[in-house]
């Protein structure tokens, strides 16, 4: 394959995969922005702290998005490439198919490279500047939240719920408040009236809350206590909203590889099986990025096997391998988090289904085999979806 071939095809690629995933992360930025909206308009937030929460959660959108749209994008070239017959030309030229592999592997480990290095050497740092940036508006939004008749969860471990505020004097009537910052005891406050008083100068939040009734559980509901009160104070810094405060473990998703390969090890966890959720964030911030290989190979045989007529029910079968994909990976977490599937098969069992299924369409587009769901599936899309096939369309799998 002469040089000029070879960066067609990778052109032909990375056109589509950069719009692919442009498209993508404009979705998944608004989506976690408007799951922001309270606090982002609870507050005087300005452009620049928009534009460093989004800088921030980048990231993280790239270890989701990076693998579909490259998936996506490679389709859709080889997809062009099918309807407009220059792939039939090229193979009709005495191009082998597996000669295509070269400028394939070369997005795909593009892509993977991308991901890995933002995944392992990036992420974790800039998940702790979102927090910390998140944490720095909510302290100024903080008044501003405690708003009448809504669920307010912006505290971690804590929910309130407030039946009338005013905003000027901040006093509260009909108090709802349900505390689990403690894991093993569940605490439940109700009561008639309240006073928020910020102590600005000890960066310190109290609600007095009076002529009340608290309700403690703990987790194993064997012993719970009622107590009723007068007034009662309900204290807590605002440095708590970082979980690195006092000494508190940062998150998972905020940990280096390296940390999280002590945590799995830590005994403490291993005996109370949160090891089990470390080995499995571990795991994920390699095998995601290692998706991007493994979807990325599944697209050119698949993108083959469709002609002009049928480039929506392409699209439509790398969507529903790509959802197939999320779906193994969703129910290993859950069978891991039960104990029932160890969390490196649980996490990877995606990428080696997929790569499987890449190895087969590769070795029957080779051979020119046909395909007989694909062949299926066209039968069916054509009898209720799309027109009639011509004499000179290909079938599908064919």
């Amino acid at each position: 394959m002469g040089p000029i071939f070879y960066r067609y095809l990778v052109r032909e690629q990375l056109i589509p995969l950069a719009v692919c995933f442009f498209g993508l992360c404009v979705i998944l930025i608004t989506g976690r922005m408007m799951q922001l909206m309270q606090i982002l308009f609870g507050s005087s937030v300005t452009v620049l702290d928009l534009f460093e929460l989004i800088l921030f959660t980048m990231p993280k959108l790239i270890l989701f998005a990076l693998p579909m749209a490259t998936l996506v994008g490679i389709l859709m070239g080889f997809l062009r490439l099918t309807s407009d017959n220059e792939l039939l030309v090229m193979r009709a030229s005495g191009v082998k198919f597996t000669q295509f592999l070269p400028p394939v592997l070369s997005v795909v480990l593009l892509m993977t490279g991308i991901s890995l290095f933002s995944a392992i050497h990036i992420m974790p740092y800039t998940n702790t500047l979102f927090r910390l940036k998140l944490n720095s508006i909510g302290r100024a939004a903080l008044p501003a939240l405690l708003t009448e008749r809504a669920f307010i969860n912006f505290i971690p471990g804590m929910i309130f719920f407030f039946q009338s505020v005013d905003p000027t004097q901040l006093t509260l009537q009909g108090i709802f408040v349900e505390d689990e910052r403690e894991p093993k005891v569940q605490s439940t406050i109700v009561a008639e009236r309240g006073q928020i008083v910020y102590q600005q100068e000890r960066d310190l939040l109290v609600i007095k809350i009076m002529s009340g009734v608290i309700t403690r559980v703990h987790q194993d509901f064997k012993n719970a206590q009622t107590v009723a009160f007068q007034e009662y104070e309900l204290p807590f810094r605002l440095d708590e909203l970082s979980r690195t405060a006092g000494g508190r473990p940062r998150g998972r998703s905020e940990m280096s590889l390296t940390e999280l390969w002590q945590a799995t090890h830590d005994m403490e966890n291993l005996t109370t099986r949160e090891s089990i959720r470390y080995a499995m964030e571990m795991h994920q911030m390699l095998a995601l990025p290692i998706g991007c290989l493994a979807l990325g190979l599944l697209a050119p045989p698949l993108g083959s096997r469709f002609r002009q007529a049928h480039r929506m029910m392409g699209i439509m079968v790398g969507l529903s391998l790509f959802l197939g994909y999320y779906l193994v990976l969703s129910i290993g977490k859950g069978l891991a988090e039960n104990g029932r599937l160890a969390p490196s098969l649980a996490i990877w069992m995606p990428n080696l289904l997929t790569l499987l299924l890449a190895v087969v369409l590769w070795v029957k587009t080779h051979r020119e085999l046909p395909i007989a769901l694909l062949s299926k599936l066209g039968s069916v899309y054509r009898k209720y979806v799309g027109r009639p096939q011509s004499k000179g369309e290909g079938k599908p799998g064919s």
